[in-house]
Order: structure tokens, then C-alpha cells, then sequence
């Protein structure tokens, strides 16, 4: 074995304890880190509605996309609508409706949102359905 073999030999053993330090240890399996999502983590961290199938993605400081696929789209409405309001969840200010795009079985909708300020959400379907977290409403900050 030559020099330059003992040296591209350490930095192969080096570079597998490099790929197998990556990850976080769950029970006794290590858990491959996945680094195609690591610069969107706020975006899916701070989701408490994600099991209702509401998500809400800041896109600047006063714009912002609900995403919807909640009970109203899973039991077939055609169209779904968002009602936003700001301030309080009890005391909504500056209430709107906005059609929803439909795109395959999650419908969406841009919202304007002020920052400091709660935006609160509910939807409803045509026919007058509502989802609105169980009378709690889906409220950010």
C-alpha cells in the first residue's frame, strides 16, 4: 500500500463515520436526516391544524395561502369558501369570504393577513356546511 492509499483510506473511513453521524437516533435505529427539507422546517413545524387539514404558509409579511383539505373537502364539496377575520377569535374584525381554488382534492386560497395581528379562519361548502374547528375556529397569530 502506497502513501497516497493509507491517506484516500482514512478519508473513506472518515466520510462513512460523517454520513452515519447525520440523523437522529430513534429507539435503537438511526433515522436518515433528509436535507431536501430542512430549509422549509418552519413551514411544516409550526402547523397545529395540520391534522384538520388546514395548513397556512406565510409568503411575505402580508400575504399568506390556506390550504385546505379538511371534513368539507373529504366529503365532496364542490366548492369550499374561507372566512377570515383579524383581532380576537371572539371578536372578529374585517370579516371576508373567498372562493377557494380547487386543485384535485385541496382547495386553496390567497389571504391578506396584518402583521402583529391573529388571522382567524373558518370554511364552509354551498350548501352551508361549516367547519369551523369544532366552534373554536382556526386562529394564527
Amino acid at each position: 500500500m502506497g502513501i497516497f492509499d493509507n491517506v484516500f483510506e482514512t478519508d473513506i473511513k472518515k466520510d462513512k463515520n460523517k454520513q452515519q453521524s447525520f440523523g437522529k437516533k430513534v429507539g435503537n435505529k438511526l433515522k436518515e436526516f433528509k436535507e431536501e427539507f430542512s430549509e422549509n422546517l418552519s413551514e411544516f413545524d409550526n402547523q397545529p391544524y395540520r391534522n384538520n387539514g388546514v395548513i397556512l404558509t406565510k409568503m411575505s409579511d402580508h400575504t399568506a395561502t390556506v390550504k385546505y383539505d379538511g371534513l368539507l373537502a373529504q366529503y365532496g364539496a364542490d366548492d369550499v369558501y374561507t372566512v377570515i377575520g383579524y383581532g380576537s377569535n371572539s371578536n372578529w374584525e374585517n370579516v371576508q369570504t373567498i372562493r377557494m381554488n380547487r386543485i384535485g382534492n385541496t382547495f386553496q386560497a390567497d389571504i391578506q393577513t396584518i402583521p402583529g395581528t391573529n388571522v382567524n379562519i373558518a370554511f364552509k361548502d354551498s350548501a352551508d356546511h361549516w367547519d369551523n374547528n369544532s366552534g373554536m375556529n382556526y386562529t394564527f397569530i
